[in-house]
């Protein structure tokens, strides 16, 4: 077997005096399907952070195929340094990424790239986020909570999407239909 695109070993992180994670440890290879399940508070969406690099772990090791693209969906997104929908899409692409994406994704989620960021719904901003996080298709794909704010043919549509990529997708889902259909293994947290 390949070696994995990233591996997370023995991570521990403390917040205050109270152990989050104590030995937390996954790996994920090229086209893996994850869904990282626990109860609420447990430390699923920090847990992801730390695979996204956006988080430094107390203790352990995290490594990062080099060469490897990553992209990560917060539970909550920010848009406020954007001027526009297309703007902030188009500000997740980097280097050899390609815009071809960015109008597909618009339309397929019922955006209009040109909007202001500023007094976006829940559902407007989540889709948005969406689309930043598909547009380059990476090698992994990690999703915190992508259903929230979405309607039920928007969730359809993400569905599809994800399950015809060839991607590592690494999600947190309190869907569970949503979540079988998508992943191949249950990672407790």
């Amino acid at each position: 077997m390949a070696p994995p695109l990233l591996h997370l070993k023995n991570i521990h992180l403390t917040f205050g005096s109270t152990p989050l994670l104590e030995g937390a440890e996954m790996a994920v290879h090229a086209g893996e399907r994850i869904c990282v399940v626990g109860r609420n508070g447990s430390g699923k969406s920090t847990f992801l952070k730390i695979a996204a690099g956006q988080i430094e772990p107390d203790d352990g090791e995290r490594f990062f195929q080099p060469g490897t693209t990553l992209r990560y969906l917060p539970q909550e997104p920010d848009l406020s340094a954007y001027d526009t929908i297309a703007d902030y899409v188009a500000g997740g692409l980097e280097g050899a990424d390609d815009y071809y994406r960015i109008p597909y994704l618009l339309d397929a989620l019922g955006l209009d790239g040109e909007n202001g960021t500023s007094h976006l719904s829940g559902g407007e901003t989540r889709r948005a986020a969406l689309a930043r996080a598909l547009a380059p298709e990476p090698d992994i794909l990690m999703l915190d909570e992508p259903t929230n704010h979405l309607d039920l043919p928007a969730i359809e549509w993400l569905e599809g999407e994800l399950g015809s990529m060839r991607t590592a997708l690494v999600l947190i889902s309190h869907d569970r239909r949503f979540a079988s259909t998508l992943s191949r293994k249950t990672l407790w947290v």
